[in-house]
């Protein structure tokens, strides 16, 4: 069953608040060996310090309301309660929208989409301006928990098809994803390849597969890379798919320990040589994390991980036109040879360079997940350069290049839907 959009506030109950500030204050701290920062994990001082703020100064009443100033809606799809933000583009400067489905991944949600709403939907005359649908993945914040087995990306990406279609009424759009919400939006394009216009993605995933033995050197090399970043660093992806369930007991009852096992990702997937709170933003990672906790999803969020390494249909090939934002700075740089031996960039896919550092670059540099929507390099009109990173558009607005951010964002998914755009 499919129904109608029904407009949706945030607002949760005083009683659950005073008890997440209770269960904060009331922490018990493990030992950290002197001087050791982030080498076993996460440092306890920088966690010790965001969970102090969190019990006492954090203000989640007022960043509520902030939040809810975005047109939310709640409306069932195919028998599944989905959650997600409708933002309409301004129609002043006479350009047509296109619409543009957001998707988010792991330890996301729609709320890292907040920053990129005025770059994308304003009226700039002559520049493209998107309808922009912002959904919340089943079992991640606001959308209903899955109670039955099976609910993967494959699973996933109907309903938010039929979100944009059936719900919407939009007979074409385009998709901006990464992480988990890349495989979501590579799914739809491969089922729906004449309702996608375009798709732009925060760069390309460390599986590797059956390694071939055609290895281009630079191929060589990020392979190389990639193995030894899934030594050092997919314990948790493993745990995840895994026994999920082991770990959501812990999480699910300590906001401090649900904060460790996040923040710890946002430290190693970001910049490194910036102080974690600092680079994104203390509010910020606060909101992202009093979602996860108000709503008890953390659980059914991993879960993803294990219906999906389970699903025989997980990933497809999608031959769709494709932008990848791809930083040099990526703990696994991949390069185009391999993108398009995966099938994830092709002919008509368009890279872009950012001088960005991390795997997160839309969650704190929101000057450059815009400006690869025209992949060009930072200052104008240049030739196509290569970029790339993890999730995408969180935390607040970093100062950077200021090269006309939303119409490059734009011009990114203009460029490899051709030009002129095509009618949606």
């Amino acid at each position: 069953m499919t129904t109608k959009a029904k407009p949706f506030n945030i607002s949760f109950p005083d009683a659950e608040l005073e008890d997440l500030r209770k269960r904060l204050a009331s922490t018990r701290w493990p030992d950290q060996i002197a001087g050791s920062g982030w080498n076993y994990g996460t440092d306890t001082s920088t966690l010790r310090s965001l969970v102090e703020y969190w019990a006492s100064d954090y203000d989640w009443r007022t960043r509520e309301a902030a939040i809810n100033a975005l047109p939310q809606f709640t409306a069932e799809v195919n028998g599944v309660r989905l959650h997600f933000a409708h933002v309409k583009a301004d129609r002043a400067g006479g350009t047509r929208p296109i619409p543009l489905l957001m998707l988010h991944g792991w330890p996301g949600s729609f709320l890292q989409m907040r920053p990129l709403v005025p770059l994308l939907t304003g009226s700039d005359e002559g520049a493209a301006v998107f309808d922009l649908v912002i959904p919340s993945l089943p079992g991640y914040g606001l959308s209903e928990i899955p109670s039955a087995p099976g609910m993967s990306v494959p699973r996933i990406a109907p309903l938010m098809h039929g979100l944009m279609t059936d719900v919407l009424g939009y007979e074409r759009y385009g998709l901006r994803s990464s992480d988990l919400g890349a495989g979501v939006a590579t799914r739809i394009a491969a089922d729906n390849k004449d309702c996608i216009i375009g798709s732009h993605s925060g760069g390309t995933n460390p599986w590797l597969g059956d390694v071939p033995k055609d290895l281009a050197p630079e191929e060589a090399e990020y392979v190389k890379q990639a193995q030894a970043w899934m030594q050092s660093e997919m314990a948790y992806a493993m745990e995840h798919w895994s026994k999920p369930q082991t770990l959501a007991h812990a999480l699910n009852d300590s906001p401090a320990g649900l904060s460790s096992w996040i923040i710890e990702k946002f430290w190693r997937w970001g910049d490194t040589s910036v102080p974690v709170e600092e680079r994104f933003g203390r509010d910020a990672l606060l909101d992202n994390l009093t979602l996860y906790w108000m709503t008890g999803t953390i659980g059914s969020s991993m879960r993803l991980y294990y219906e999906t390494m389970r699903d025989p249909n997980a990933w497809a090939r999608a031959d769709v036109p494709t932008a990848l934002l791809m930083s040099p700075h990526d703990m696994f740089p991949t390069p185009r040879k391999w993108a398009e031996r995966q099938g994830i960039a092709g002919p008509r896919s368009s890279e872009a360079d950012t001088s960005s550092n991390g795997r997160c670059p839309s969650w704190w540099r929101m000057t450059s997940g815009c400006s690869s929507a025209r992949c060009r390099e930072p200052g104008g009109r240049g030739r196509p350069a290569h970029r790339g990173g993890k999730p995408g558009g969180t935390a607040r607005l970093a100062r950077g290049p200021s090269c006309a951010d939303r119409e490059r964002v734009a011009g990114d998914l203009q460029e490899v839907c051709g030009s002129p755009l095509p009618s949606v």
